[in-house]
């Protein structure tokens, strides 16, 4: 197949319904009622690539522009790609199908989707709907390009690893791809398609902050985690100190940027070359705030220090749990101790300290969602997040509660966080499930320790608009969740 002229659209898909759907870069894709959405950054990191090889390429989020499947389907027969990408999710895919085959009938362009959910059901995806034609698996931003130059030039996409896809009625499902090492070989991601102003969190300080990943991949096993398990893998690769220091110097000259999120899955794994980084944008004088996120055992007191003086305001930790019976049945790999220890040691340095938790995991029951919840109050972090257990395919606890018959859905749909808990525990079934997140944000955040140290804490208007950010999305959550 050659495709000459090469209109390209990458893009985050509508999803309907209730509030708001946060897929794209998100690692538990739901629905919240507020309009909270999550950088797009391996879109960004395509549309950026397929641009600098030449490709006419539209990046576009269909959620944050509130378009319905019939606009953003009058969008694409007016833009007339060649190819038509999609990140796709789970809690997403009926929707995610719907566009897909209305955009084969009214545009007739190929359709290839990406993101985790394609790593369990390629070949699925490919057998069954004739209207999707290429599935991605694992890191899809490179395959993106990948793909793109192979029809371009006329190539088979038997040469493009890591896809499966349809040729002549057979599902040819293509070796995998080795991870890709050089990752200061990729453009910074696109800004301009996908705007900074569009994705602002609860917990970021500034009026302009900006997404970034300085390493893909993280080495834990967590047996909940999606994206290790499904996309960037388990091997650490990093950028170089220089490529890192590099972006956040344009973000802030081209862009106006006064604070950066690092969304690597572990900022610190190797400590060595974490202070390497952290050298080098005290060097050139960066002067620009940045938060990340840690384990809470894979950092200490020296390094702290050091990203404190490089700039880092918080750090956002995995607690997960507050029972250390069901860190241990998750595969965390770290204790309740290390987390009491780390937060403290982050506040005392001068940082915020922040984290989640998780409810309704298959080895809960009402006594450890109870010391979970004791043990957030008792730890005093800054912020904290909690978020019912999801089990996603892919991911090693998918396949523990599909065997264990823990999970109980009728659609995918009922995976998007507005229809409760879907997974049961050993113990608890979703009846006794219903409410819980509801429950422990307001026992935590009522708990008069936690109203005190929050306050106590506030040192700026940053701090305020902080505060007000995350005032505001915890009562959208209590608000939107209701079960």
């Amino acid at each position: 197949m050659i495709i000459e002229t090469m209109k390209v659209i990458v893009a985050n898909p509508p999803w309907p319904g209730q509030g708001y759907g946060t897929r794209s870069n998100v690692r538990w894709p739901h629905r919240r009622g507020d309009k909270v959405l999550t950088y797009p950054i391996y879109l960004a990191y395509a549309t950026a690539m397929l641009k600098q090889d030449g490709f006419e390429t539209w990046g576009v989020d269909a959620v944050d522009k509130e378009w319905g499947i019939s606009e953003f389907v009058e969008k694409v027969k007016e833009y007339k790609p060649a190819v038509l990408f999609m990140e796709v999710s789970t809690p997403s895919i009926v929707y995610d199908l719907e566009t897909a085959q209305r955009i084969k009938e009214e545009v007739g362009c190929l359709i290839v989707f990406c993101g985790p959910h394609l790593n369990f059901f390629h070949e699925k995806t490919i057998r069954d709907y004739n209207f999707v034609d290429i599935a991605i698996r694992d890191e899809f931003d490179i395959k993106i390009r990948e793909i793109c130059r192979a029809l371009s030039d006329g190539k088979s996409l038997g040469t493009v690893p890591g896809i499966t896809y349809r040729e002549f009625g057979r599902v040819i499902v293509n070796s995998s791809k080795q991870f890709e090492i050089n990752l200061d070989e990729l453009p910074f991601p696109d800004r301009d398609d996908f705007p900074i102003e569009s994705y602002i969190q609860g917990f970021y300080c500034g009026k302009r902050t900006a997404m970034m990943i300085q390493s893909r991949g993280c080495p834990a096993r967590c047996t909940f985690c999606i994206w290790p398990q499904t996309m960037t893998g388990h091997q650490h690769r990093r950028r170089s100190a220089k490529n890192v220091v590099d972006e956040m110097e344009y973000l802030k000259q081209n862009y106006g940027v006064d604070e950066i999120f690092f969304d690597d899955d572990t900022f610190i794994i190797d400590k060595n070359a974490g202070m390497e980084l952290l050298d080098e944008m005290i060097k050139r004088k960066v002067n620009l705030p940045w938060m990340c996120m840690c384990r809470v055992n894979s950092v200490d007191e020296e390094i702290l220090a050091k990203m404190k003086g490089a700039g880092c305001t918080q750090v956002y930790y995995g607690f997960e749990s507050g029972s250390q019976k069901i860190l241990n049945s998750i595969k965390k790999g770290a204790t309740l101790e290390q987390a009491l220890k780390i937060v403290r040691v982050t506040q005392r340095i001068g940082m915020y300290a922040a984290g989640s938790f998780i409810i309704g995991l298959p080895d809960d029951d009402m006594n450890t969602i109870n010391e979970t919840i004791e043990f957030a109050i008792k730890l005093k972090a800054n912020y904290v997040q909690f978020v019912l257990a999801e089990a996603l395919p892919g991911t090693e606890m998918y396949d523990f509660v599909v065997s264990n018959n823990l999970l109980k859905i009728n659609s995918w749909s009922d995976l998007d966080g507005t229809h409760g808990s879907m997974l049961r525990t050993k113990y608890l079934t979703n009846k006794e499930l219903k409410g819980m997140i509801r429950k422990c944000y307001l026992k935590y955040y009522t708990a008069p320790s936690v109203v005190f140290e929050n306050l106590r804490k506030l040192r700026s208007t940053n701090d305020a608009r902080k505060l007000v950010r995350g005032a505001s999305s915890v009562i959208s959550r209590v608000l939107f969740y209701k079960d």
